[in-house]
């Protein structure tokens, strides 16, 4: 399986593409409406994107991809919230960019996309259905995508709509409790949970 991340520009969040035969690809959080020529450019044709939360910086390049005959999915109790001012929006004054969600996944459920077992993790506490996605690779490797729930040092906000800070510090518990994998989170750099647990003050705790 390779991974691909699609850094920003100016605002917005890091993208990620995961194939397993350079063809056909998950785009997990598809930020910006340049998502879909970057794709273009790899040769990659967007079969699913997955949405971690449906934060405006996260999902402005959705409605391109699903144009483009991708399948939309987020969790649960995250479907709610999209198209509403918890997206962010109107809050930073940015122009709506309206999409359907196609599918949703429960807590814990396990769907394989494109020959990629990914497992939905609902872990609330930046949003109300916020979610990381467990992927394990063929030979058993394991990557987790946090969205804006861990990041390299810290963790997301919970001062928006729809945050709980008490929320969120259960959900950083059960993935202090996972086994140690790279983590690709909404922002910034990669890091390891072992590294999280060891040096993020709002995990060595647990």
């Amino acid at each position: 399986m390779q991974i691909i991340r699609i850094s920003p520009r100016g605002f917005g969040a890091n993208t990620y593409a995961l194939t397993e035969d350079g063809k056909n690809a998950i785009v997990i959080d598809p930020a910006q409406k340049r998502v879909e020529g970057e794709l273009i450019k790899l040769g990659l044709t967007p079969a699913f994107v997955l949405l971690t939360h449906c934060h405006f910086d996260h999902v402005d390049g959705v409605r391109a991809l699903q144009e483009a005959g991708a399948k939309v999915l987020c969790s649960e109790a995250e479907k709610p919230l999209v198209g509403t001012r918890a997206d962010l929006y109107e809050l930073f004054g940015a122009p709506r960019n309206p999409y359907r969600v196609d599918e949703t996944l429960k807590d814990g459920e396990t769907r394989e996309f494109c020959k990629i077992k990914i497992t939905a993790l609902v872990t609330p506490g930046h949003t109300a259905g916020s979610a990381c996605y467990l992927v394990e690779d063929e030979d058993g490797s394991k990557y987790l995508f946090s969205g804006d729930t861990l990041f390299a040092g810290t963790i997301g906000r919970t001062d928006f709509p729809t945050g709980d800070l008490t929320a969120l510090r259960e959900s950083l518990r059960r993935l202090a409790g996972l086994e140690d994998m790279p983590v690709y989170p909404g922002h910034e750099e990669e890091t390891t949970l072992a590294r999280e647990r060891k040096e993020n003050p709002f995990l060595c705790d647990f």
